[in-house]
């Protein structure tokens, strides 16, 4: 399953103004082909909680606080898979500081999509396959040059939030490589 939220404005009635609230899309897989919408007044982690209260599979979502005690409290029911395109925006943001750092983690990015679009009409097994043999030797070398890159950052440089960012979310970024099902570090998610 696939989640994201979204805040809007609520008008409050016969009270003046507005406030905000959040509209929380759920996405099913091919077994699920389902688009739901949920509606909660806050960003609290209650209104996800309960709609996932029953549910036990893969969720894919962006690095929210919020998933962390779902993940947690459901006892491995519930497998974190992060979203790539959240990773790569931040990298994208720290072009301007450090354009040869963000720049060679976004052209192994790059490369990570374009091993998806060669596995896009493949079976699931088959996707599974490529991204083993072909993915993971990208991820590994990620995961080593923000290693290496973490120690000589400012800690609040824009760069070093985009390397801690990815390397708190790194096992759940790397999910996607398990099983061909998963939907990927593809164009234009998020």
């Amino acid at each position: 399953m696939w989640t994201d939220d979204t805040p809007v404005t609520v008008l409050t009635g016969n009270e003046r103004g507005s406030c905000k609230g959040r509209f929380w899309t759920y996405i099913g897989d091919e077994q699920h082909p389902y688009s739901v919408y949920d509606f909660t007044m806050s960003r609290r982690r209650d209104g996800p909680q309960s709609f996932l209260e029953n549910y036990d599979g893969f969720l894919q979502a962006d690095a929210y606080a919020g998933y962390d005690a779902i993940y947690l409290e459901s006892k491995n029911d519930i497998t974190e898979v992060a979203c790539w395109a959240h990773a790569r925006r931040k990298f994208f943001d720290a072009l301007k500081n450090y354009p040869r750092e963000a720049h060679q983690v976004l052209e192994w990015i790059q490369q990570l999509y374009d091993i998806e679009d060669r596995g896009s009409d493949l079976s699931a097994e088959s996707r599974c396959e490529l991204r083993q043999a072909e993915a993971n030797p990208v991820l590994d070398r990620i995961d080593a040059y923000l290693a290496k890159l973490k120690p000589r950052l400012l800690p609040k440089s824009a760069l070093s939030k985009a390397v801690t960012y990815a390397r708190n979310q790194w096992n759940a970024l790397r999910c996607y490589t398990t099983d061909g099902r998963l939907k990927s570090p593809a164009r234009g998610s998020h």
